[in-house]
């Protein structure tokens, strides 16, 4: 009698365990069945119809005559460094709001473009219309997303240095580099990625301090027209400076081989004094 008592409360106790397993295992999906159900079609299509967007051409047009706009990109990071629209600002949808956007300087009345790959017309329309509900008044969703940019042939910026982004690479070594600069001063910009705090520690006397994440918003700093030499705190960070310049069609840029490391080896002059 007191075995059959032990079996029936390992057998109960057995399966209340496995309701509980099954419940944990269900609950996403129940959950994701009661928000579809409260996103009705009539109420998504509504969401959509409210949002205003802009068609890639227009944009592109827009910032062609460099109006003031600021573009966010709610892909992914490795998305975004694979290529994006210049300038852009990578941010997930969760994240953009009016405390975020007033941290970057944007005022209510400022152009703003949030965009994704396109597939979720829905996740677009809502943070739209969310910004307009909270004063950004002339905010817009990329028609059709990055897909239909690039499907255009509007062009993206790429800091990744996988795959063909290789080919935009270009080095120069210290010794070309001081015949370079045997010629003149002038035909040459040095132009410094690393960190604020490691540019202050020590970097090539008249270098200009770009970090990677400031290159796009302020390569109206960067020459076009002399050879424009990089380096970074590492050869990695070197090359994606060097990639997103040969987007931003700085085709005059090179990596200096070697890096700080090998022009101070060579006698070459630095400074720790700020620009």
């Amino acid at each position: 009698m007191k075995e059959k008592n032990q079996n029936k409360i390992f057998v109960i106790g057995f399966v209340l365990i496995a309701l509980v397993i099954i419940w944990a295992l269900a609950r996403p999906f129940i959950g994701g069945i009661e928000n579809k159900e409260g996103n009705s079609e009539e109420k998504i299509n509504a969401e959509i119809l409210r949002a205003p967007s802009i068609t890639s051409e227009n944009l592109f047009n827009e910032l062609k005559e460099k109006g003031k706009i600021f573009v966010f990109d709610m892909r992914s990071a490795s998305d975004f460094e694979k290529g994006h629209i210049a300038a852009s600002e990578n941010a997930a949808a969760e994240t953009i709001n009016g405390e975020k956007l007033e941290s970057l300087e944007v005022d209510k009345t400022s152009n703003i473009i949030l965009a994704n790959q396109g597939e979720d017309v829905y996740e677009m329309a809502k943070k739209t219309n969310e910004l307009i509900a909270t004063g950004f008044s002339n905010t817009k969703y990329l028609q059709d997303g990055i897909s239909a940019w690039q499907n255009q042939g509007y062009p993206l910026v790429s800091s990744s240095i996988s795959g063909e982004n290789a080919n935009k690479i270009k080095k120069i070594n210290v010794d070309n580099l001081i015949q370079s600069l045997g010629a003149g001063e002038d035909v040459v910009q040095f132009l410094d990625v690393r960190s604020k705090e490691d540019f202050q520690k020590g970097h090539i006397k008249g270098a200009l301090a770009l970090s990677l994440s400031k290159l796009e918003k302020n390569k109206d700093k960067i020459s076009a027209v002399k050879k424009v030499v990089v380096y970074g705190g590492s050869e990695d960070e070197a090359k994606k400076a060097a990639i997103t310049l040969f987007d931003l069609n700085f085709f005059n840029a090179y990596i200096l081989d070697g890096g700080l490391g090998a022009w101070k080896n060579a006698g070459g002059n630095t400074t720790n004094s700020d620009q």
